[in-house]
């Protein structure tokens, strides 16, 4: 499809949109730089400005109006970015295709630090850091007997921990009190805190979620029928009806986008109690990103088969 015929689509179906969704006259937009190279992805902020991501080359970061290349760790051959905190290091994991070895790093200072191995593993693959700097993922030798859970606690890094959680339970992401997401498999999402598991109260009828995110106590999944936020475990509200959900602040924002009749996005953001705004896009689009900040990054569909990153601020 042209992108004429994209922002057509997307001027037509904002006017379809519900009455509860309104335009957001008061988000500006702007491109980030791009070093060149394909794949390119923004993952990850600090709540504060700055994000990461990666491409073919390697590790970017966005800071000052600036991109940075950081490349890839010294003997691997792939950056898959993962995460950032409100500290600046980024979570990142590396493939080394010679060794077949799944490694994990965080990116400090300038610097990769590899991430240490959990006893009798020699496999990783992080899935998400708090402002303490804990981080969580999973441990495996042979991938073909399954994983475990693992957690890196913030002030020790060097003695990472297998979990005593129930075998199919996998971390999504930590909240920065330590309560780790987890997913079950072909189940429902739990809570870890403490050695305990708590299953998130589904709507009746419903047996399965994905767990997307955790911030402040609120949870973000997606289930049939649409996603939701649930402000503790057994209380839950539906994210707008329309909407993809992406991402989550503590404060509720969920940054997404609305789904259109002729099947392109219009990028939007939604507050618990509020109604869904749209983003200024010149093209289809999605909000994949929330900064604590107010900060929304994400990608408009106007670069070819590649997607070019944007982000919206307010006023």
């Amino acid at each position: 499809m042209k992108r004429t015929s994209l922002v057509l689509a997307a001027t037509v179906a904002a006017g379809l949109l519900s009455a509860g969704t309104a335009a957001a006259s008061d988000w500006t937009m702007s491109h980030l730089p791009t070093p060149g190279g394909d794949a390119l992805r923004v993952v990850a902020t600090d709540g504060a400005g700055s994000y990461a991501g990666h491409f073919d080359g390697g590790l970017l970061t966005w800071s000052g109006g600036a991109v940075h290349d950081h490349g890839i760790p010294a003997g691997y051959n792939t950056v898959d970015t993962v995460d950032e905190n409100a500290s600046g290091t980024v979570l990142l994991n590396s493939y080394a295709i010679s060794t077949r070895a799944n490694r994990s790093f965080v990116f400090e200072n300038g610097v990769f630090q590899v991430l240490e191995n959990v006893p009798g593993y020699a496999q990783t693959r992080v899935t998400g850091i708090n402002d303490r700097g804990d981080i969580v993922g999973r441990v495996f030798n042979d991938p073909r007997y399954g994983s475990w859970a693992a957690f890196w606690p913030g002030g020790d890094r060097a003695h990472p921990v297998r979990l005593d959680s129930p075998p199919l339970l996998s971390p999504v992401d930590v909240d920065h009190d330590g309560t780790i997401l987890m997913q079950e498999q072909y189940g429902g999402t739990w809570l870890w805190k403490d050695g305990a598991a708590q299953q998130l109260v589904l709507p009746d009828g419903i047996r399965e979620s994905r767990a997307l995110a955790i911030r402040g106590g609120k949870v973000l999944a997606d289930l049939e029928g649409g996603p939701r936020v649930w402000t503790a475990f057994d209380t839950s509200v539906p994210v707008p009806d329309g909407m993809t959900a992406n991402a989550l602040t503590s404060s509720g924002q969920v940054a997404g986008c609305m789904r259109t009749p002729d099947a392109s996005t219009i990028p939007a953001v939604w507050s618990l109690g509020g109604q869904v705004e749209t983003l200024p896009a010149p093209s289809s689009g999605c909000a994949t990103i929330a900064g604590e900040n107010g900060e929304v990054v994400g990608t408009l569909a106007e670069n070819g088969p590649y997607d070019t990153p944007v982000v919206w601020r307010r006023g």
